[in-house]
This record gives structure tokens, C-alpha cells and sequence, in this order.
């Protein structure tokens, strides 16, 4: 991962998360109400249109009414603040307002209070029914919004306020007053700023569940779905109630559990995703403590409330326990350099601040918004840069895999041709299974350097390797310029396949034999010696296919079509030609008229019934060779009729004639010396054909 983006990318998520910290914080620097009045004659409300009724408000406790006991002094409570308890009272604000007066209203977020709003002595809306008595009361927390028009320079706001569902009473949130459209518009931008946050964290669910179904085997987008999706689920249930904003079927009980049950599982979850993410810091068993804390701490939303709430301050003690070890598991990565350690311990710390930020909100050290979704928002923005990272990465994994893949598809091409797997029908070198097999008619070319082991013994074998790879790299080219393919090297020999034509076969042969001429030039030219190669062409039916086992397997041609075509290249030796083609090659050709070709002799090979003619090919010869071959032709062809006839008088004068227009040729001398032999064979031991082994 590269240092410096990821190092600028974190400045830029601390700055916006720093921005948002400061926006969410309430700084005492509006008024403040004393002993039950807030001074607003001085205030400037075109500057600042809406401000927090905090201060000392009148506490009525056990009543709705705002009468005193005879000489008891009036009891003032800082609001917003919470005490334990249950019970019922009124609060009272009296508000001194500047003499230009405008359209006002109020706005309440739900309280853990049931409570009731008066304003100047009038009910202007309420979350609940206050009550006196456990069965009196109707909890609820719904916001209250409420605007009027005030008429004096004085205004009195009263909560009635009673709760037995809770284990605390009194106003939690600050309560927001002034300007009404000022106050309308910044509810209705904190209610889009939460339909915003829900939407991502939807999708955020969303999205990494897709990732965890197209790959199961990774867990930590499943792990991390589940996490955004509790707090996606804990935020439509706080803040702004939206869940009972969008079902107001939804009652306190059903709303109140929901927000526990979210809480609960986002610590597990969030340290779940943690240990995925750095599994060498985190041990599983304590993985299995933090779920088996939580599920215990579930099972508490099962009692009726306000048993419900009482476990909280428990599991906020255990909360910070957790954040101390996710803090230590994140620092022991990023002192070891873990990848991506970096972005993830600031996700965490993100979410770690914000969630130290709404337990001293909730506890009322602090005054302020819960900013937990953003904290969240700000993690699903560091997983979203973690997963880009990941797939630049492995884009360019893939791209060195793919690089890799193509030299070693490209080297084992060398060893199994690609020719070779299209006639098996295999697109793929990994679709290759031993035993796969076609059989077809095709033309083999065996080529082989002669003595090349004579010539091998006055090298060393660095210099023996060169001679070979620089004469392959000579010759396969032809082979494949002639739509033919190499199958095998046997040493310093060739075999090659031509799938289409005997006559690819035959030009190949000629080009091979054309190009040795000028490497044996260059070969002289540095004082070595020149090599010659014999070639032998036969066409027959032919079995290619793949042998071997499941570790190392071979592509491989069987039949006795491979064996005549490497007969035939060692006749060559034999009769002093350069390339010999079989009968059944000859009568495949195309267009025998393009070559220069005569039929060389008549041979039964062994394990063949039938006599086979061989033929030799001259078209690679020098211009003056190839007009003697050709004119000495007809004589030699009506020579090699007449030997196999028993006319060997007659065929010795027939050959004497071709030498005396070519008299080059070692065929000629071979079949002349045969002759003379079986005319004197009553007292001359006569010399065999060739072997045909």
C-alpha cells in the first residue's frame, strides 16, 4: 500500500471528522436562565435566531401545579440534567423577551421523560401522558415541535414531566427555542442529516453483504454488513425517532428495546470486525467473551421496564473496557506494521471517540448531539478507501498473475504445441487430462543431422547445445511458415506435423534443405564444420493424444506412419539423397508437377505386405544440379524398373547413361554397383539392400 496516500487520505477523514465534532458540540456561550428566568431582552436574534433553554429552571416536584408549599423556598433544577428516580413534577422557565418580537417556537427531542409543554399556560403538545402513578402514565418519546405567536414581552414555558418507565427522570437533550423558521429549518436539516447517515449505512449494509456472497470464504464484509446495519437500525431509533416518524404504530416499549438491543450488538460486532482485521492481536476467546457479554446483556430487554434500562450503566463500564482493548490491538498492529493497519486503527479511533463523545452526553457531562453515526460514517468511508486500496492491489496481483500466467502459457506451448491442443479440442493448456485423443491422417517430417555424434565428439557440450538450438532455430520457423507444427525433438532430430497438405511437407523439406546451404556458409565461415541433414516424409492414419499421470503428462503420436517417416529419413544415408518421400506421400500431393521428384526404389518395409516406391526430392539442389537431375530422370526411373525387373544388364547401361549426364549421382553409382554385383553374383557375394529394420 502506498505511504503517502494513505497518509494524506487520513488527514483529510480527521479534518472532516474534527469539523463535525465541533459543529455537534454546544458551547455555553448563549444565555443562561436564573433561579427560573432566562434574560433575552439583549439577545441578538438576527445573529443568533435559536438557542438551548439551560439553566436553573423552577422544580415543582410531586405536582402539575406551579404552587409552593407555605414556606418551603421554590427548588430550581439545571436543565437539561437527569436524576435516579421515578415520580412526577413541573419545571418552569419564565422567559423576558426583546421588544421586537417574532413568530416563535419550541422543539423537544424525545426525553426519557413522559412529559407535556404549556406555553403561557396553554398545552401545545406532549410525548406520553404524564401521570402520577405507574398506571396513570403513558410513556412515549416522540419529539414536540410547536410554534406561535408571541404577543407580550414575556413568555412562560412548562413541562409536566412524570416517569416509572425509566431509570432516570428528567430532560436528557437540550430543549431548542426561538426564531420559527429559523428552528423549523434546522429540524428539518438534522432529520435529512439522519435520512442521509440511514442511507449510507443501508448501503454500506448492502454492498458488503454482496461482497460476502460473492466470496464466502472472507467473513470480515459479512461481519462488517451486520455492524453497519445495527447502527443503521440504532440510529432510525434515536436522535430523531425516525422509525416512529415513518411507523407510528411503534410504541415506547418496542422503540426503547430496539435502541438497546442496536447497542448491544454494535460492540461485538465493531470488535468482531476488528479481530478480522488483525487476527494475530486478537485472540478468539476473547472474541467469544465480548458476544457472550452482549447476548447476556440482550437477554435484559426481555424484562419489563424500567427493569430494562438499569443494565446500561453496566454495559457502559464494560463498553470502555472494550474500547481500552480495541485501542491496544489496533496500536500492537500499526507498531507491526500490519497492512492497512493505519486507515482501520483510524476508523476505530473514529468510532472509539464518538462513542466516549455520547456516553459523556449521556451521562450530561457534555451537552451536545450523539455524533456515533458519524463516527460510523466516518469508519464506512475508511472501509470504502481500505476496499479500493485491496482492489488496487490485487488488480495489480492480477496483473503480475496474468504476466505470469502468459510467459509459462508461452513456455508450455514450447513443450506441448498449440496446435497440438486445438486438434484435441482443448482451448486451455489446464483443460489437458491424460488420455485425450484423436486420430487423423496427417504428414510427418522426420529430419536428423548426420553423425551429428561424430561432430558432438570434437565439442564440448555447452558447444554441442548451441549447435542444436541454433540449428532448431533455423529450421522450425520453415515448419511453421508451412502450416506444419514441431510435436517432438529427439536430440538432433525433428519431428514435425502437417495437419493439411503433403505438399506443406515437401516445401518445408525443400526450405529446410535451402537454408542448411546458407548456415553451413556462416558455420565454414567462423571454421566450422558443415552439417548435412536427411529427411524422410511419409503420410498416414496417425493417433495423437496425451499420456502420463496427474503429476506430469506428454503429448504423444502413435503409429507406424511415425516409424516409416523415420525409416525413410535414415535411407537417406543409404542411397546419398537429402529428403525421401513415401509412396502414399507422393500420391497425397496436390501438385507433384511444382517438384522436381523421381522414384528412387522399390521396398517392402518389414511388418508391410506391400511394396512401397520411395522417391526423392532435388528441388533444394544447386540450378545446375537440378537441370542434370532432370534430364537424367527418365534413364534412372527405367533403370530402377529394369533391376526390379531382373534386367540387370540392361539396367546397368540404363544407369550408365544417367551418370554420364549427372555423374554426381550416388543413387546412380549405388544401383550400378548392385547391378554388376548380381550379374557376377555365381562368384561375387552379393551386398544387401538397405536395412529396414
Amino acid at each position: 500500500m502506498d505511504p503517502e496516500p494513505t497518509f494524506f487520505r487520513s488527514k483529510i477523514f480527521a479534518f472532516f471528522f474534527f469539523c463535525i465534532f465541533s459543529i455537534s458540540c454546544t458551547f455555553p456561550s448563549s444565555p443562561t436562565a436564573k433561579k427560573g428566568v432566562l434574560d433575552l431582552t439583549q439577545w441578538d436574534y438576527r445573529t443568533h435566531p435559536v438557542l438551548n433553554l439551560q439553566g436553573d429552571w423552577s422544580y415543582f416536584s410531586n405536582t402539575f401545579d406551579d404552587v409552593s408549599e407555605a414556606g418551603k423556598e421554590i427548588e430550581f433544577r439545571k436543565i437539561p440534567g437527569v436524576w435516579q428516580g421515578s415520580g412526577f413534577a413541573l419545571i418552569k422557565l419564565k422567559i423576558l423577551l426583546p421588544k421586537e418580537y417574532k413568530r416563535l417556537a419550541i422543539y423537544s427531542k424525545h426525553q426519557a421523560t413522559t412529559f407535556e409543554i404549556l406555553i403561557n399556560g396553554v398545552s401545545v403538545g406532549s410525548s406520553g401522558k404524564p401521570g402520577t402513578s405507574y398506571e396513570t402514565s403513558i410513556p412515549d418519546n416522540r419529539p414536540v415541535y410547536f410554534e406561535w405567536e408571541q404577543t407580550s414581552e414575556e413568555a412562560e414555558i412548562c413541562f409536566k414531566i412524570s416517569n416509572f418507565h425509566h431509570r432516570l427522570t428528567g430532560i436528557w437533550f437540550d430543549i431548542r427555542f426561538g426564531d420559527a423558521d429559523s428552528l423549523s429549518r434546522e429540524i428539518l436539516i438534522l432529520r435529512d442529516w439522519d435520512l442521509f447517515l440511514s442511507g449510507l449505512f443501508f448501503m454500506a449494509t448492502v454492498y458488503h453483504l454482496g461482497l460476502f456472497f460473492l466470496r464466502r470464504q472472507d467473513r470480515t464484509p459479512l461481519v462488517f454488513a451486520l455492524f453497519c446495519f445495527s447502527l443503521f437500525l440504532r440510529l432510525f431509533a434515536t436522535e430523531e425517532k425516525l422509525i416512529q416518524f415513518y411507523f407510528p404504530w411503534i410504541d415506547y416499549s418496542l422503540s426503547m428495546r430496539l435502541e438497546y438491543l442496536t447497542l448491544y450488538a454494535a460492540m461485538p460486532l465493531g470488535l468482531h470486525f476488528l479481530r478480522h482485521s488483525f487476527p494475530s492481536y486478537f485472540p478468539r476467546k476473547w472474541m467469544f467473551v465480548f458476544y457472550l457479554i452482549s447476548f447476556i446483556f440482550s437477554l435484559s430487554v426481555l424484562l419489563p421496564f424500567p427493569l430494562a434500562s438499569n443494565p446500561i450503566p453496566y454495559f457502559q463500564v464494560i463498553f470502555l473496557g472494550s474500547v481500552v482493548f480495541a485501542l491496544f490491538v489496533t496500536f500492537r498492529a500499526v507498531s507491526n506494521g500490519e497492512q492497512y493497519s493505519i486507515p482501520i486503527g483510524f476508523a476505530i479511533s473514529a468510532l472509539i471517540i464518538a462513542g466516549i463523545f455520547d456516553l459523556l452526553a449521556a451521562k450530561q457531562i457534555i451537552f451536545a448531539r450523539f455524533i456515533i453515526p458519524i463516527g460510523l460514517c466516518i469508519a464506512i468511508l475508511t472501509q470504502t478507501f481500505i476496499l479500493s486500496s485491496r482492489y488496487r492491489d490485487l488488480y495489480r496481483e492480477k496483473e503480475k498473475l496474468s504476466d505470469r500466467l502468459q510467459r509459462l502459457n508461452e513456455t508450455y506451448s514450447r513443450f506441448v504445441p498449440i496446435s497440438f491442443l486445438e486438434f484435441l479440442g482443448k482451448e486451455k493448456l489446464e483443460d489437458m487430462r491424460p488420455g485425450d485423443q484423436i486420430k487423423k491422417e496427417m504428414t510427418i517430417l522426420f529430419a536428423d543431422i548426420r553423425s551429428f555424434t561424430e561432430i558432438s565428439e570434437s565439442l564440448d557440450s555447452k558447444e554441442s547445445f548451441e549447435l542444436l538450438n541454433s540449428y532448431i532455430s533455423e529450421m522450425e520457423p520453415l515448419i511453421l511458415s508451412n502450416k506444419g507444427f514441431v510435436d517432438k525433438y529427439f536430440g538432433d532430430a525433428i519431428m514435425a506435423l502437417f495437419p493439411e497438405s503433403s505438399d506443406n511437407a515437401v516445401a518445408a523439406a525443400i526450405s529446410m534443405q535451402k537454408r542448411l546451404l546458407e548456415y553451413n556458409q556462416k558455420r565454414m565461415d567462423s571454421g566450422n564444420r558443415a552439417i548435412r541433414v536427411g529427411i524422410g516424409i511419409h503420410t498416414g492414419s496417425l493417433m495423437m493424444g496425451l499420456v502420463g499421470s496427474g503429476d506430469r503428462m506428454e503429448s504423444t503420436v502413435i503409429s507406424d506412419a511415425v516409424h516409416l517417416a523415420s525409416k525413410l529419413e535414415a535411407l537417406n544415408k543409404y542411397y546419398g539423397s537429402n529428403i525421401l518421400i513415401s509412396e502414399d506421400t507422393h500420391r497425397k500431393l496436390n501438385s507433384p508437377d511444382l517438384f522436381l521428384i523421381r522414384s528412387l526404389d522399390k521396398l517392402r518395409f518389414r511388418g508391410k505386405s506391400r511394396i512401397q516406391t520411395i522417391y526423392e526430392i532435388a528441388d533444394h539442389l544447386t540450378l545446375t544440379e537440378r537441370e542434370v537431375f532432370q534430364k537424367s530422370k527418365v534413364n534412372f526411373e527405367r533403370g530402377v524398373e529394369l533391376f526390379h525387373s531382373g534386367k540387370y544388364l540392361d539396367s546397368g547401361e540404363s544407369f550408365r547413361e544417367s551418370l554420364r549426364i549427372y555423374p554426381g549421382d550416388r543413387a546412380a553409382n549405388l544401383y550400378l554397383k548392385r547391378c554388376t554385383e548380381h550379374i557376377y553374383s555365381a562368384t561375387t557375394k552379393v551386398q544387401p539392400g538397405p536395412d529396414l529394420a
